[in-house]
């Protein structure tokens, strides 16, 4: 395991952010990959569906089925650097843990299927691909969503974080609007002269907010998904999270107005909706355009809900491999953000995730992995690839 924990630790040493900050740290992090892979005597390549983002590609085995490994290297900023009581691009290892940014999302995930390849490429009877993206955390728009279209493997695994005793099989939709209300200039002194577009989108805000309360009715097969992740989630934040069964709702963003004294003659909002099984993204926004009077809609961004059923005989199968080698019961959990698998589910290819870290450490300062859950995550994963 040692070369297991020496890889992520050098993975976290690449500054890939995302947003891009240097272009070449993505690119050599791409380089990296794809070098480690070649001196295992694995034949890798970087293709750029979107040029400037790139993605590494590399295949093993033969046969007519396959699995695609998925995980992406680019990380999200890191905010205040005197925040971070640990360099977050040293890869310093403390106490069993990995510190860095990417540790836990999820430079530790990418480390795993890199080590997967190398120890099983001579050991099987189908393909084994494995994929590394630059553009996770702004949407996957330039990598994964063009792999869907490229790859048709019978089952994708994703190393993003769930921690080595969850197993996620879904996540909701994404509904993000932009209102922006028109209304007319006037003197702050004589408003009734004009006519003010902040109290027109606020009258909009408020009776949108409502879509929370609509009634969706969840497929009988995400039912223990929800329960499961309410159950989680009560025992960690001490509290229901009621927005797993609802539409959520909330204002990110809002700006209006140029002077105190003048009636504001435009504003304009973005609001974030996340969509729960059993209503389309479409569905929600036709119940948006009904709530909403006063303003102009526009979509920012917009995902349906998708899940991979836990009666799915892969599913069922890692998570028993799972509660054998952790010796611990495994839930399976939906995320309220969003990952890559959705391109794949979209295609109706059943899609796992699982992989080392906790999804509470993700973004956040000090961000680390913990060793054993690298190491349980990689055994787990390699036994359910041997006999696939």
């Amino acid at each position: 395991m040692e070369e297991l924990i020496e890889l992520t630790s050098k993975l976290i040493q690449f500054p890939s952010l995302n947003p891009k900050i240097d272009e070449e740290s993505m690119v050599n992090t791409a380089n990296f990959i794809k070098d480690w892979l070649s001196d295992k005597g694995i034949e890798a390549r970087i293709k750029e569906y979107s040029s400037g983002w790139p993605t590494v590609i590399a295949e093993v085995g033969k046969g007519k089925r396959s699995v695609l490994l998925n995980g992406h290297f680019d990380v999200v900023p890191t905010g205040e650097i005197k925040s971070w009581k640990i360099n977050p691009f040293s890869g310093k290892i403390i106490d069993g843990r990995i510190y860095g940014r990417g540790a836990s999302d999820m430079k530790s995930g990418v480390a795993v299927n890199m080590m997967l390849l190398k120890e099983l490429a001579d050991r099987l009877d189908y393909k084994l691909i494995f994929t590394a993206v630059s553009d996770e955390e702004t949407g996957g728009f330039n990598c994964s969503k063009f792999l869907a279209q490229d790859y048709k493997p019978d089952l994708v695994l994703i190393s993003e974080p769930s921690g080595s005793d969850s197993l996620i099989l879904g996540e909701k939709g994404l509904l993000q609007v932009r209102l922006v209300s028109k209304g007319r200039a006037a003197h702050g002194s004589i408003p009734s002269a004009g006519v003010n577009a902040i109290e027109l989108l606020i009258k909009d805000l408020m009776n949108l907010s409502k879509i929370s309360n609509l009634e969706i009715s969840l497929p009988k097969d995400s039912e223990i998904l929800v329960d499961n992740t309410l159950r989680r989630m009560q025992l960690e934040l001490g509290k229901y999270i009621k927005e797993l069964r609802t539409i959520s709702f909330n204002i990110g963003t809002i700006k209006g107005g140029v002077k105190v004294n003048v009636v504001a003659d435009k504003c304009e909002a973005e609001v974030d909706m996340r969509i729960p099984f059993g209503i389309t993204y479409k569905e929600a926004f036709e119940k948006v355009k009904s709530l909403v009077e006063n303003s102009e809609i526009e979509i920012i961004q917009s995902s349906n809900p998708n899940y991979t059923s836990p009666y799915n005989e892969h599913a069922k199968k890692l998570k028993s491999i799972i509660e054998k080698n952790i010796k611990k019961e495994v839930r399976e959990m939906l995320i309220t953000g969003a990952t890559d698998g959705r391109y794949f589910r979209e295609h109706n290819i059943p899609v796992l995730v699982y992989g080392p870290g906790k999804l509470g450490q993700a973004h956040v300062y000090d961000e680390h992995v913990e060793i054993q859950d690298l190491i349980n995550c990689y055994n787990s994963l390699k036994e359910f690839l041997v006999s696939f």
